[in-house]
């Protein structure tokens, strides 16, 4: 485990006194609502509340104009429309989404989704050929399309107009497509760039609800009609690893409502393989838990098998594929350790401790899971990783990055040496060929020296206060649970408390440590998660540490307590 910097938030007396009195919380509650940029008792009323009177109007999107036009044309004219969507999570809901909705209109969409292995991310030249035979005369892309330039060039001269909709880095040039929904447009008009493939695809859904009706703004909040859909958004906004801020907060916020109702029968069925009961059902467990086995269906190859789940009402059939989904599951499980033991054996043998990057082949990686591997290498060596799988001459590759390298900017200054590649800030995917890899590791090596400094290379974690056990009460808990859902851009406050007493310490489960903390008199039990290392230097007689922690409900037989995750250790 990586010796973490713990860098405490400062946060403005006045600041965190005006919120104190305007809302009635602690002192320690009010400082985290500042440290993430919340200041004004209005601010945090308006971000307590995650209201979806809050959602921002649909039609600020650039193009949306055109979009609702051309789909309320198909409708009417009982065109055959098709969702060409992407293999991941995200975009299995995105086209689960848009399939339920123009049902819902009285359309039966067709859909695709192309086969990771074989024929790789967007859409493709073969793919299309095949769309034209079926009569298809309107494809909507979901979570994918912003750099098909020549396959929408393509379906053009076939007469198939294509609407794009995507929240992936533009490349400068775009596709001439029909219309675009993309936040991330430099002037798509939209405040917010944060959204998911399924955020988009719900634009889409409220543009064309409210031009059905005969309205040219969505007005506040959302139609009744597409409430329904917000578990959907919910879990591809979680599993697409995008920040829980402004929008993305309110439709995960309701969506996790709906999630754990589990009124959809493929939710419910996905829920029960994961083991999952309604009590303990967050954002988390949804990005650790369901997203991964949903995610398995199309990593290995059958992301159809996904929209299959979402959109089924059958309850047998749903709790087929939900069995289906959690052994391909076990089976990405299994891939992904030899892949990571490889990998990790490439860098023992290899690893230059002043390297800036790691990029790493090989032709045995399977092709679909060598993304996680690279998150898994970025969590130990903190480097921005490529991992890349090799077929014959060419190879598909995942990377993560770390927070000072912006990943998008980096391999487009290495693209001369890259068939393709897409992605944002922290992930990519690309496709290189061997002759390559050389030379392309050098350049992105040299990219990131430019880029990068070796403090760069120390993993922080971020503090927001400090505190003493005795004030981590059901009370204090209530108030940070206001504050949910946590993830990306709206993390887990973490805490810190100093000169506690270790008591008891064992590893429990396959290396996880758990012990009791105390100090002054008060005594909280703790989880260190994947932190066994650490039970050697906690065993030594009477040790005293700082620990960084976040606070949580650890229920076990009916029983609720309060317990402390550790994040990190000092002795």
């Amino acid at each position: 485990m990586l010796a973490k910097r713990w860098i405490k938030q400062e946060a403005s007396p006045s600041l965190t006194g005006a919120l104190c009195q305007g809302l009635g919380v602690s002192s320690t509650t009010a400082r985290i609502l500042v440290n993430r940029g919340i200041i004004t008792p209005e601010a945090a009323d308006v971000f307590m509340k995650a209201s979806l009177d809050d959602l921002v109007e649909p039609f600020t999107l650039k193009d949306m104009d055109r979009v609702v036009a051309r789909v309320i044309r198909a409708l009417r004219a009982d065109e055959k429309v098709l969702i060409y969507g992407d293999y991941d999570a995200d975009g299995i809901c995105a086209t689960s989404l848009l399939l339920e909705f123009f049902k819902s209109l009285g359309k039966e969409a067709s859909y695709y989704i192309p086969k990771r292995l074989e024929e790789g991310y967007g859409i493709t030249l073969d793919a299309l050929s095949r769309i034209k035979d079926s009569g298809v005369k309107l494809i909507i892309t979901v979570d994918c399309g912003i750099s098909s330039v020549d396959e929408v060039d393509a379906a053009n001269s076939m007469g198939i107009d294509v609407i794009i909709t995507d929240h992936h880095e533009p490349p400068g040039v775009l596709p001439n497509a029909h219309a675009i929904l993309n936040p991330c447009l430099k002037d798509s008009g939209y405040p917010f760039t944060g959204l998911a493939g399924v955020g988009v695809a719900l634009k889409l859904a409220q543009g064309v609800k409210a031009g059905l009706e005969g309205r040219d703004k969505a007005g506040p909040g959302i139609h009744p009609d597409l409430v329904q859909y917000l578990d959907i958004v919910a879990l591809g906004t979680i599993a697409d690893v995008v920040p829980l801020m402004g929008e993305n907060r309110i439709l995960v916020r309701h969506g996790l409502k709906l999630l754990r109702s589990g009124d959809r029968v493929g939710i419910r069925k996905l829920k029960e393989v994961s083991r999952l009961g309604s009590s303990n059902f967050t954002a988390s467990t949804v990005g650790f838990q369901v997203a991964p086995r949903l995610n398995a269906s199309g990593r290995l190859g059958r992301a159809d098998v996904g929209v299959k789940l979402l959109t089924t009402e059958d309850p047998y059939e749903a709790e087929m594929i939900a069995d289906e989904l959690d052994a391909m599951n076990r089976d990405r499980q299994k891939i992904e350790t030899g892949i990571l033991e490889d990998a990790r054996a490439q860098l023992a043998a290899e690893f230059d401790p002043d390297a800036y990057t790691i990029v790493l082949a090989s032709d045995t990686w399977h092709q679909g899971v060598i993304g996680i591997v690279a998150s898994k290498i970025v969590e130990r060596y903190f480097r921005p990783t490529i991992l890349i799988s090799m077929n014959d001459a060419v190879g598909k590759g995942s990377a993560r990055s770390i927070p000072a390298f912006h990943l998008y900017n980096g391999l487009e200054q290495c693209s001369r040496h890259l068939d393709a590649f897409g992605g944002h800030k922290f992930a990519a995917g690309l496709s290189i060929r061997r002759d390559n890899l050389e030379a392309f590791k050098t350049e992105f090596e040299e990219v990131a020296r430019k880029t990068l400094t070796p403090d760069d290379f120390k993993p922080s974690l971020r503090v927001d206060a400090e505190l003493a056990l005795s004030d981590l009460t059901w009370e204090f808990y209530d108030e940070l649970s206001a504050l949910t859902p946590f993830g990306t851009g709206n993390p887990e406050p973490t805490l810190q408390a100093n000169r506690l007493d270790v008591l008891y310490p064992k590893v429990v489960g396959a290396n996880h440590v758990r012990m009791r903390l105390a100090q002054d008199g008060a005594v909280m039990g703790c989880i260190g998660f994947n932190m066994g290392d650490i039970y050697q230097s906690l065993a030594m007689g009477r040790v005293v540490v700082d620990a960084a922690f976040s606070l949580e409900m650890n229920e076990w037989q009916g029983e609720k307590k309060l317990q402390l995750n550790l994040k990190d250790i000092h002795f």
